[in-house]
């Protein structure tokens, strides 16, 4: 059974990595200490790219297979004041889930109707002592930013967009979305689903 790296110190992320992988017939390790994290500069000019950049990083550190992601909430009407690529950081540095919400909301102050359309990219890749061995992208979830935010009580920090976006065709919010509704409004995620498993099961010949 291979060992994969679940290359994010990100709980959110690490937590959706982990659940993609299941069935895979891989046993998923969360990275050690800081000490551990290689310096990835994210400047590739796209989510395909920054995380093909994480996944041979993180691989060729730790000399084993690595499997990473990047993505992000696109928002057209803000042009270049928002940029998927940087989803979190686009609303300041560290602060909490709830004012990188309250200051996008305020950004949007002025928006209505379908200014305030917004949808999800995200990309995955995996790679194995620094060579890549698989990179994928996909788009979906159309929808809105809401006007409050509406967090679950179970989500997991870090990932406070989910509480903003509202569905385009169930008014609901991303957490409230059962597993096959995310399926049926194209979630990236689940489209990424199955190529990323089929490689991971390829990997165990």
């Amino acid at each position: 059974m291979v060992n994969l790296l679940i290359a994010t110190r990100n709980r959110a992320k690490a937590e959706r990595l982990r659940t993609i992988c299941l069935g895979a017939g891989v046993v998923c390790i969360d990275p050690g200490s800081a000490a551990d994290a290689p310096t990835v500069d994210e400047t590739g000019g796209s989510h395909l790219a920054i995380a093909v950049q994480k996944a041979v990083a993180w691989s060729r550190l730790h000399g084993g297979v690595a499997i990473a992601s990047d993505g992000g909430l696109v928002i057209p009407a803000l042009g270049d004041d928002w940029l998927s690529l940087v989803t979190r950081r686009a609303t300041g540095g560290d602060v909490s889930d709830e004012e990188h919400a309250a200051r996008l909301l305020r950004r949007m102050g002025g928006l209505h109707g379908d200014k305030r359309s917004a949808n999800w990219t995200e990309a995955i890749a995996v790679a194995r002592k620094g060579s890549i061995l698989g990179a994928w992208e996909a788009s979906g979830l159309h929808g809105s930013i809401s006007g409050r935010y509406n967090p679950s009580s179970l989500a997991t920090p870090g990932f406070w967009v989910s509480g903003l976006w509202l569905s385009a065709i169930s008014r609901r919010a991303l957490w409230e979305l059962s597993a096959q509704e995310r399926i049926q409004e194209n979630d990236p995620w689940s489209t990424l689903a199955g190529p990323v498993a089929e490689l991971l099961r390829r990997l165990q010949d």
